[in-house]
């Protein structure tokens, strides 16, 4: 068995050293971990591919009535700056609701359990609760770059708190789930028990009298420090609950919907600030100077950036007719590691269109599986990898466009996660396409 693993390691040895020899760049630890010794000697292999590679603004992303609720500002030392606001309307959870002859208005807070955050949820955090002053539509409010006005001067709520996503609460003598509770003041109270029985009919008629909330939170200005924190709409705990009375009766309570319900329709707002505080490799490639995309790539979550890559000479480097591929992998190195601003847990590739823009539908090699096509984090390498076998015998057929592939942070329309990768000529560089290949007759 030794003279055996002994043999192999020769060989190997022996390979890796003509490949050096015959190739203008060094095979990365990382590549030939991926590949088999025996497996080399059989056929044809390359990391030498061309590859263009830079970042670029990201287009705004889909945020109606997503599940989850993004709040919060962070101030990543990197990207700097980015803020995340939350409009959405408020429901009465009855038809035909009454409150009675001449209503008191007690207390009320809006219960908001949480799902996960991202960045430092040590820092103290301060939201605001404000009245919309006009009405969520659906055809206009659905994308990360739409606003909808609100009245700063009449405040509903206010909490200054550290985020506590994986510790239970405790309310009302009770423990539980993780939640945040914001105290509703009278401003809420008083309007919306002042409100004529019309308009208390349906919940529809009631977005028509009350427009809904936005919550804000103050900016983040100590680099390093803040978090977007994501709170789950899906369950019924996510609500205003009030509590009022009428005089000589006893407190009541009411719940107004604050959730995924039908007719509560809701969005995000997200803002990088055009990315003013970010450092300057990042701001002089969002601004046009793709070539130093050689040098580091940069991606973010919420709308923020995603990279492009390019393989510009492929088609002229390798001729179908001759060749059969056997595997191609893109390996991508990681070049910044935080216990703050995590690295993503996977990434998606999608083709670029004709006109920019990110294709909606699958790369050809992810029909054979998430576990085939990867894009996971691997911390032991530190690296991603993806198969591209299909894709790119495809791109030498002529069967897909050359347009390149767009290096996304999944699930961007609440996922505030962000990417820094070593570009294509730096030194400790893992970001090259990996080809073995059959040569035909």
């Amino acid at each position: 068995m030794k003279r055996l693993v002994s043999l192999r390691q020769l060989v190997f040895i022996a390979l890796v050293s003509i490949l050096i020899a015959s190739c203008t760049k060094e095979i990365t630890p990382i590549g030939t971990k991926l590949l088999d010794p025996i497996d080399l000697l059989s056929m044809g292999y390359t990391d030498t591919v061309q590859i263009k590679a830079y970042s670029i603004p990201d287009d705004s992303v889909f945020t109606l009535n997503l599940t989850y609720a993004q709040v919060g500002s962070m101030y990543d030392p990197i990207f700097g700056r980015t803020n995340a606001t939350f409009y959405s309307k408020v429901i009465t959870s009855l038809t035909s609701t009454r409150f009675g002859i001449d209503p008191v208005f007690d207390s009320a807070y809006l219960y908001l359990p949480y799902k996960t955050s991202y960045g430092d949820t040590i820092s103290n955090t301060t939201y605001h609760v404000y009245p919309l002053t006009e009405g969520i539509l659906d055809s206009v409010h659905s994308y990360s770059n739409k606003t909808v006005a609100y009245d700063v001067n009449n405040q509903l709520g206010e909490i200054t708190f550290q985020p506590t996503p994986h510790d239970s609460s405790y309310y009302n003598g009770t423990k539980n789930r993780p939640t945040l509770r914001i105290p509703i003041n009278s401003n809420f109270g008083n309007y919306v028990l002042a409100a004529d029985t019309t308009s208390l009919n349906t919940p529809s008629a009631f977005t028509e009298y009350f427009k809904g909330i936005c919550i804000v939170a103050d900016q983040q200005n100590a680099t390093g420090k803040g978090s977007i924190v994501s709170y789950d709409l899906s369950t019924v705990y996510s609500y205003i609950k009030m509590y009022y009375h009428n005089p000589g009766d006893t407190v009541k309570v009411y719940n107004f919907n604050v959730s995924t319900s039908a007719d509560c329709s809701h969005f995000q707002n997200y803002s990088h600030n055009g990315y003013a505080e970010a450092i300057p490799v990042l701001k002089q490639q969002l601004a046009g100077n793709t070539s130093l995309g050689q040098q580091f790539l940069f991606a973010q979550g919420l709308g923020g950036i995603k990279i492009k890559i390019e393989f510009p000479y492929l088609k002229q480097s390798f001729d179908p007719k001759k060749m059969v591929l056997n595997d191609v992998q893109l390996i991508l190195g990681n070049a910044s590691t935080s216990d703050v601003f995590k690295t993503p847990t996977y990434l998606l590739l999608r083709a670029v269109g004709e006109n920019g823009t990110t294709s909606p539908n699958t790369i050809v090699d992810e029909n054979e599986g998430t576990g085939y096509f990867d894009g996971t984090y691997d911390k032991g390498s530190n690296s991603y990898r993806f198969h591209l076998t299909r894709y790119v015998q495809q791109l030498l057929l002529g069967q897909v466009n050359n347009n390149g592939l767009h290096l996304i942070i999944p699930s961007s329309g609440y996922n505030g996660a962000r990417l820094v990768l070593n570009g294509t000529a730096s030194e400790q560089s893992d970001l090259k396409l990996f080809l073995r290949y059959t040569k035909l007759n």
